[in-house]
């Protein structure tokens, strides 16, 4: 078997495994394409006989489907005349117009139906992957994949349903055509065969071409999500020039990529006006000569002729636009399967999280993927409403816990345990539910300050927000504010201080009355007088909720009742902080000294 007809198998498997879910609604478009054609071919072959009244010519009709029609009107007791034939060919393109409107609405609803489904299917593979696949991915690439290529794979319903009407109203009209003039018709299949076979490799070269669009488009997105969100540190080291280079590559790749494929679309298209013209004027030069030569049955095979070979145009021209979007349609198919296959794995049973007693590291080790250890045999508990401080040294680990206890990963070896049961006894979503999560790099909606609160958990009173303001401190700032809660926090929060961001994210963790809490360096950026409001709140949950600071700063860990010290991945030191203090060789006694 050829490579092009491999391809086009190919072709046509991604088509059915994407759109099968329709069908049905396909099969019913094939349908109206087809009897639209017919409606339209049988009222052109109609104007042969409404001619022949209108000019006295002949003695009555003479091809099949002219007689077929004078039986219909004489089954039906009406007059054969100019009058009720004018009449019958108004209303079959009248009703031509109506299956053709239905055709329309039909290919409509097809494509907005899939373009939601699919895009909230996309983003819930996206949503419920698993974070070490995430964290791999280019921003540029997964927003790329979401949007713009489902985009272009709905566009392929509308293709489709141009690829049927064209080819449907191609065979139909030569269909109607034979019954007219079989020689020129013969003669017209042979030219649109030679025709087909000479543009042929410019489709190929059209879907190699959108293969690179497709590649480039991406990086472009990449490059793009990138530097929006680094736009103050490219200004601030001076490299926009550089930026704008690199960019601009990608850019000119796109700009001659969209001109070949451009140039290919035009010269496919272009071929047919002209190849049909020569053709028309070789036929006719042919016919004219013949002894049952007829001039109305020449021009109705001619208009028949010239809708052939524009219905072949129109047919060629989706072809290569469905080789053009192929690549989209693939790249949505596998990047499906590959979220598919790098699903985030649920917890093995059901029950909520309830922290009774003590939540422990068992033995725990951890690496990501091949790499170096980032845990070693880790040991240690946190007893419920405790509040215990994780110092040490940058890379020695830190976040890591953080991740383990937020269940983006799974320790490699040993086990993390609740009231000493496994966590994976526990399903992930009552596991995250139940416990809150303060980073150093806030996330906040362009939204309002209870929005942002409330994060998307509609079940959450506007009491609960409320209280959970207040044990962040950031209640009386809020109230101070000319629209309260409903103030605009601005993209990622830049309307908001430092400290402010980080309070409201607190606000956020405490809304859900999290068994335990995770600040993970939440105040290392902030000022004293902001980290003191904080510590303030966390002060207040000593003894009803349990947290775990990751810390740089001595003072943030102060009040914690056990510190424990990581480095590089192990344990080295454990106590509180009076303990700690009066150890000169411990790290959080050096800290102090810092």
């Amino acid at each position: 078997m050829s490579a092009s007809k491999t391809s086009t198998f190919k072709n046509l498997a991604v088509l059915w495994h994407t759109f099968r879910g329709y069908r049905w609604q396909i099969v019913i478009l094939i349908v109206l394409g087809i009897v639209g054609a017919t409606l339209d071919g049988i009222g052109i072959n109609a104007v042969i006989p409404l001619i022949s009244f209108y000019t006295n010519a002949g003695s009555g009709p003479t091809d099949f489907i002219s007689r077929a029609i004078q039986t219909l009107f004489s089954f039906l007791h009406i007059p054969f005349n100019f009058r009720y034939l004018l009449a019958f060919i108004l209303g079959l393109f009248l009703l031509r117009a109506v299956v053709m409107t239905f055709s329309g609405y039909i290919r409509g609803w097809i494509s907005a139906d899939f373009l939601g489904k699919e895009s909230e299917a996309m983003l819930k593979r996206m949503l419920h992957a698993s974070w070490p696949f995430l964290l791999k991915q280019k921003i540029g690439t997964l927003q790329a994949t979401l949007v713009r290529d489902i985009q272009r794979t709905e566009n392929m319903l509308q293709v489709f349903g141009q690829i049927i009407q064209s080819f449907s109203g191609f065979f139909i009209y030569l269909i109607i055509a034979t019954n007219i003039s079989p020689l020129m018709t013969l003669s017209t299949l042979i030219a649109s065969a030679v025709l087909l076979f000479v543009v042929r490799p410019l489709s190929l070269r059209a879907q190699a071409t959108a293969n690179l669009v497709v590649a480039t488009e991406k990086s472009y997105t990449h490059f793009l999500s990138e530097h929006i969100i680094g736009a103050k540190a490219v200004k601030a080291a001076g490299v926009e020039d550089r930026a704008l280079e690199s960019g601009g590559a990608l850019v000119r790749v796109l700009r001659t990529l969209s001109i070949r494929g451009a140039l290919i679309r035009s010269i496919s298209g272009s071929l047919f006006q002209p190849f049909s013209l020569i053709f028309v004027i070789v036929l006719f030069s042919i016919t004219y000569r013949l002894p049952d030569f007829n001039i109305i049955s020449f021009a109705a095979a001619l208009y028949l002729i010239q809708k052939i070979f524009t219905y072949l145009e129109s047919g060629q021209g989706a072809l290569h636009s469905l080789r053009e979007t192929i690549p989209y349609v693939q790249n949505v198919e596998g990047f499906k399967n590959i979220l598919d296959g790098h699903r985030e794995v649920e917890g093995k049973g059901g029950a909520p999280l309830s922290l009774e007693r003590e939540l422990a590291f068992s033995n725990v080790s951890f690496s990501y993927g091949e790499g170096k250890q980032v845990l070693s045999a880790v040991n240690f508990s946190i007893a419920k409403g405790e509040t215990i401080g994780l110092i040490g040294p940058s890379g020695a680990g830190k976040t890591s816990v953080a991740d383990l206890l937020l269940r983006l990963f799974k320790p490699n070896e040993g086990e993390i345990l609740i009231d000493e049961k496994p966590i994976d006894a526990i399903s992930i979503e009552s596991w995250r539910r139940r416990v809150g999560y303060v980073a150093q790099d806030v996330f906040l909606l362009n939204a309002s300050i209870e929005d942002n609160i409330r994060f998307y958990r509609t079940d959450l009173s506007t009491e609960a927000i409320i209280a959970a303001t207040k044990q962040a401190n950031i209640y009386d700032f809020i109230m101070e504010l000319p629209e309260g809660f409903d103030t605009l926090t601005g993209d990622r929060g830049v309307m908001l201080s430092g400290g402010q961001r980080q309070r409201i994210a607190l606000a956020r963790a405490l809304a859900g009355e999290p068994a335990l809490l995770i600040l993970d360096e939440a105040t290392s950026a902030l000022d004293s007088a902001s980290e003191k409001l904080i510590q303030e709140s966390i002060r207040a949950l000593h003894g009803k909720v349990t947290v775990l600071v990751i810390a740089h700063r001595p003072s943030t860990v102060a009040e914690a009742d056990t510190i424990l010290v990581l480095v590089n991945g192990h344990i080295t030191e454990n106590g509180s902080p009076q303990e700690l203090l009066q150890n000169r060789d411990s790290y959080f006694y050096k800290m102090q000294k810092t």
